[in-house]
């Protein structure tokens, strides 16, 4: 099976200027190279960037913030009932919550209301707004969505009601027409805040209403506002940055009942919070409250309705324990289609289908798709005579425009470059999939490769708290201002230690007369590639944590590759082979540098036979073996002759290989993979 080489972007700030800003500035080198690594290149901006004071916008900048504000006062002052409508994940709920409970302390009569994601889907739809009518509300406000509701804004005049909108997805040509929109995102927006959350556009309402510039509601607020923004993944800089500190200090010890419920749920009410555990602990149980159809227990959560708040944050662990399990159902499903199914995981695009998988996962399952194969996945959940479901993507690939080529296959699409959603009818599914595979080849006859960005080197030595200790200026960490990556280049592989289960490993490494360990999350002993004695380079995260009393460095491994080996030639290499099985059109004259020789499957078969049963991806045995095979294509090529040729055998995974004892004699001239390469003209300069 596929297995994806990830390519190592390695920033290289300049020494001498990041020695230089360090000494001028007073602070630690190992900060400041990352800081230059990343555009922080000059004393004006490492100052701005980690000024603790940043200033909070006007509200009122926010084009019509002054006509929304006009009209929920006079709500307020009429006592009209409010509905607050919102979304179901975790921006759009705590979005929700944030705005409900001012409105509510500030005495208005107020509702909410957050459709079901199963029945509904996203954003208004009328029935909801007649129910909402029904119950005697006269003012809707949107949290997290509306900017594209042209046609349910005018329903909604057409029974009575004024519309609010607040949001922070792009809007269309022509905005609804509603008493107000609140969106960054409009053209004829000047006040820069195209980088809130739907929470953030949220909090600036409630700041616009009470006249506050920020600092007060974020003493009330900025817990709940912290959590939804870095639930979602907008960039943790500028007035990002400055809400999410305030609200890590605020979230330590909270007020909110519930969510300091929930953070004792998690386990993790004697630790220092980050955006890390809020994104892997907090958001994630959030979440499974909208997958259910479970929202209501989170809003009641949170607003203190429930004279419960453990038993509620019990309950929400208890969906996120059932998402779990589904998820993975579904990804063992996959796993198992894909298996049998070389094609689906051939191509550009990989399409994957089954029936009755729950909507409200199938996107995560998406994400974790795009991780394992390096590619765009999509994922749906067949319904009838339909198939509903998710597409994430790889960076430098946008699901979105894909899919938009095939708009006339599809009965209702939407999303951005990483992400989106579609429904397809089952009958044209088959088209769909060759349509969208076709505008990828045009448009990327390359495929973007998946990547890890490092921001600069490390040595062994530097693995002290002294060293490590400083980076903790930079945080917050998330979207925007990523968790520091470093390379530790030629480390000696000493040993290899399951842990958790055999879930993960811990792995010990020799370098620079420097014995360290790193722990390799989701990698278990018989997937991993590299054998002890082995020199390869890291790309880690680091960070300083206390055990038993006592501060340590912890190392996570994110990536292994072997030292000395031309990846930028492994990734070509790569591609053309995938262009080959794909039986693309390829052009002259190149065919001897990739298509092997008899000779070449000779040597890769006596090495594998040297071996007997190897566990490795194919870069690892074109390490062994490049003194005499030319590229990974080539050898590639040549372990799919001879498991075609049933003298080897590939196990699941694609990283076990194994020799057939006792083959019968074969004929390698009568490959028909052979046989198909050499009646084809391959790419040039390979």
């Amino acid at each position: 099976m596929y297995v994806p080489i990830k390519r190592w972007n390695v920033r290289r700030p300049d020494e001498a200027a990041a020695k230089r800003l360090a000494s001028e500035l007073g602070l630690p080198l190992i900060a400041v190279r990352v800081l230059a690594g990343r555009g922080y290149d000059t004393r004006e901006k490492i100052e701005r960037f980690l000024s603790p004071d940043g200033t909070l916008t006007d509200p009122l900048a926010i084009r019509d913030m002054d006509k929304a504000v006009a009209r929920i006062r006079r709500a307020l002052s009429e006592g009209e009932r409010i509905a607050v409508y919102g979304d179901y994940d975790c921006d759009g709920i705590m979005s929700t919550v944030v705005l409900y409970s001012y409105l509510e302390s500030a005495g208005a009569d107020v509702c909410y209301y957050i459709p079901q994601r199963d029945r509904e889907g996203y954003g208004l739809n009328r029935e909801a707004l007649k129910l909402i009518h029904d119950d005697g509300v006269r003012l809707v406000i949107t949290v997290d969505n509306g900017i594209t509701a042209i046609g349910e804004v005018e329903y909604a005049s057409s029974l009575g009601l004024d519309v609010v909108i607040t949001d922070h997805h792009k809007p269309r040509e022509v905005l609804p027409a509603a008493a107000a929109v609140v969106d960054p995102h409009r053209l004829d927006d000047e006040s820069g805040c195209e980088y809130l959350a739907g929470v953030g556009v949220a909090f600036k309402l409630i700041c616009a209403l009470e006249g506050d510039d920020g600092e007060l509601m974020l003493d009330q607020y900025g817990d709940l506002v912290a959590v939804a923004t870095v639930a979602d993944i907008v960039p943790l800089t500028g007035e990002n940055r400055t809400i999410v500190r305030r609200g890590l200090e605020s979230l330590q010890n909270t007020d909110n009942e519930g969510l300091a419920a929930l953070i004792r749920v998690c386990g993790m009410a004697d630790k220092q919070l980050s955006c890390e555990n809020i994104a892997y602990g907090i958001v994630p149980r959030i979440n499974s409250a909208g997958r259910f159809d479970c929202v209501d227990n989170a809003i009641e959560l949170f607003v203190g309705g429930g004279d419960e708040p453990e038993e509620l944050a019990g309950g929400i662990n208890t969906l996120n324990e059932k998402r779990r399990a589904i998820e993975d159902q579904i990804v063992r499903q996959i796993m198992q289609q894909l298996e049998s199914d070389a094609e689906a995981l051939g191509r550009r695009v990989i399409v994957i289908y089954g029936e009755g998988w729950h909507h409200g996962i199938v996107g995560i399952v998406a994400s974790r798709m795009v991780e394992r194969f390096g590619k765009p996945c999509i994922v749906l959940s067949v319904e009838g005579e339909n198939a509903r479901g998710s597409g994430r993507s790889v960076e430098g690939f946008s699901i979105i425009d894909a899919i938009d080529s095939c708009s006339e296959l599809l009965v209702r699409y939407g999303g951005h470059n990483q992400a989106a959603g579609l429904t397809v009818p089952m009958e044209k599914l088959p088209d769909f999939i060759e349509r969208i595979n076709l505008w990828a080849a045009e448009h990327y006859p390359e495929m973007p490769q998946q990547t890890i960005n490092i921001d600069c080197a490390l040595s062994p030595r530097q693995l002290n708290v002294h060293s490590i200790q400083p980076l903790a200026l930079l945080e917050p960490f998330g979207s925007g201002n990523e968790l520091p990556v470093f390379q530790i280049p030629g480390c000696t592989l000493q040993g290899v230690y399951p842990i958790g289960e055999g879930k993960h490993l811990r792995l010990r490494f020799a370098g620079e007369d420097t014995v360290f360990y790193a722990v390799y999350f989701g990698m278990s002993q018989e997937n991993f590639p590299y054998a002890v004695g082995e020199v390869v380079d890291l790309a880690v995260t680091v960070d300083v944590g206390e055990w038993n009393g006592e501060l340590r460095v912890s190392v996570k491994v994110k990536d292994i590759h072997l030292t000395g080996i031309d990846y930028d030639k492994i990734h070509h290499s790569e591609q053309v082979y995938q262009r080959l099985r794909r039986s693309e059109p390829v052009e002259e004259p190149a065919r001897a540098q990739v298509v092997p020789s008899r000779d070449d499957i000779a040597v890769v078969y006596r090495y594998l036979r040297s071996k007997g049963n190897l566990s490795a991806p194919d870069e690892v045995i074109y390490a062994k073996l490049r003194g005499n095979i030319s590229c990974l294509c080539k050898l590639k090529l040549a372990i799919d002759v001879l498991d075609e040729m049933h003298l080897v055998t590939r196990g699941p995974g694609g990283r076990h290989v194994a020799v057939v004892p006792n083959p019968q004699k074969v004929d390698i001239s009568q490959s028909k993979i052979l046989r198909e390469l050499q009646s084809r003209s391959l790419p040039a300069g390979v």
